[in-house]
């Protein structure tokens, strides 16, 4: 079975060399007698898949197999042994208890995650639609398009009990069902993508490694709100999440994914990068909300809520990038999926950015 090289390119580990063991690896399978007749099938730059602490990292696929702390010297090894050779490199793999994992969840790391919202980032390459369509990418909006209204969308995602992973915990679909009530011709999503707590970069990672996913989930809630703008606003400090997602969004716009007539259903939807400066106080709704508009960014007393008095006055919604990412994927597989996930009073999972006195940093899903 032909495999896949998947190189981590996640902020992370391209502060480690990634970018420099991605080149050596596509030289070397370039000038060598591998099977695989398409480099760019074979070695694929993905997002974060989590454990920073050990990067760079590559994970062999469907092998499995997981090589850490890697440098330029030992990707000739595993070009020789284990893709020409077929015998992983015992050496270069992530140990548990001192012996090499054979799967993912063979690692105490990965064994005790359910990823959702990460099911993507670092198993496709950001930048490649065709690899978001091969799991499953954009059906969730086609099924909404094509076989739900509005209030049944809104129906499915207050039943999910999806709360907002920003902070507050409101409930995304009773948010979204304000703005669909709002008396209003014009309304708006906006995504916040303002991360500025320290330590935090789980909506970088989504942004990076899956922005796809965001896009998507912002286009079901234009839907489902009557909203067709969008506008993602993102901290200056993200400059990769930033250029993969504006990629992701010629991409998905010259592929009809996002535009007008959407699977020739009549809808349309638009969607804007907004780079913010940076000032913390832009996390918050009000205070980014005036940043879109030009203003300085200061938070107002609320009520009115956004939802019914937001951008430029008008009905708006907005959510955080991890709350967006789990949409997809509730449409999918339906809101009693995501609630036998959880707890009794918070459905699903949530990320967490780990970091200080552990055994490894990184990303978790639980």
């Amino acid at each position: 079975m032909a495999k896949q090289v998947l190189v981590c390119g996640g902020t992370g580990c391209l502060s480690a060399g990634a970018d420099d063991i991605e080149k050596r690896m596509r030289k070397l399978l370039e000038t060598s007698h591998c099977e695989e007749t398409s480099i760019e099938r074979v070695v694929k730059t993905t997002g974060c898949i989590g454990p920073c602490s050990v990067g760079p990292t590559i994970l062999i696929m469907p092998d499995e197999t997981l090589y850490t702390r890697l440098t330029v010297d030992d990707v000739e090894v595993i070009v020789n042994e284990h893709l020409k050779g077929d015998k992983p490199v015992e050496a270069l793999m992530q140990k548990s208890q001192g012996c090499p994992i054979r799967c993912l969840d063979d690692w105490e790391f990965f064994s005790g995650q359910t990823r959702i919202a990460l099911r993507n980032t670092g198993f496709i390459d950001p930048l490649a639609l065709d690899d978001y369509l091969e799991r499953d990418g954009y059906q969730a909006l086609r099924y909404v398009l094509e076989e739900l209204t509005p209030d049944q969308v809104i129906e499915e995602i207050k039943k999910s009990e999806l709360r907002g992973r920003g902070g507050a915990g409101f409930p995304a679909g009773l948010k979204w069902e304000f703005a669909r009530k709002a008396d209003s011709p014009t309304k708006y999503i906006v995504c916040n993508a303002d991360e500025g707590d320290p330590g935090a970069f789980m909506d970088r990672s989504i942004l990076e490694g899956d922005p796809h996913s965001i896009i998507e989930a912002m286009i079901i809630a234009g839907y489902a709100v009557g909203a067709s703008q969008g506008y993602v606003y993102v901290r200056a400090e993200y400059p990769l999440a930033v250029k993969n997602l504006q990629q992701a969004l010629e991409t998905a716009n010259s592929a009809g994914y996002l535009g007008d007539d959407l699977f020739n259903q009549g809808f349309s939807f638009q969607l804007t990068i907004r780079i913010g400066a940076g000032a913390f106080v832009c996390g918050e709704e009000t205070a980014l909300l005036a940043s879109i508009e030009g203003k300085r960014g200061l938070p107002r007393s609320k009520p009115p809520f956004p939802a019914t008095d937001g951008l430029w006055g008008q009905p708006t919604v907005i959510n955080n990038v991890e709350t967006l990412a789990n949409v997809p994927a509730i449409i999918l597989n339906g809101s009693s999926w995501f609630t036998s996930i959880g707890t009794a009073t918070s459905k699903g999972t949530k990320v967490f950015a780990v970091a200080g006195d552990v055994n490894y940093t990184g990303l978790l899903e639980v």
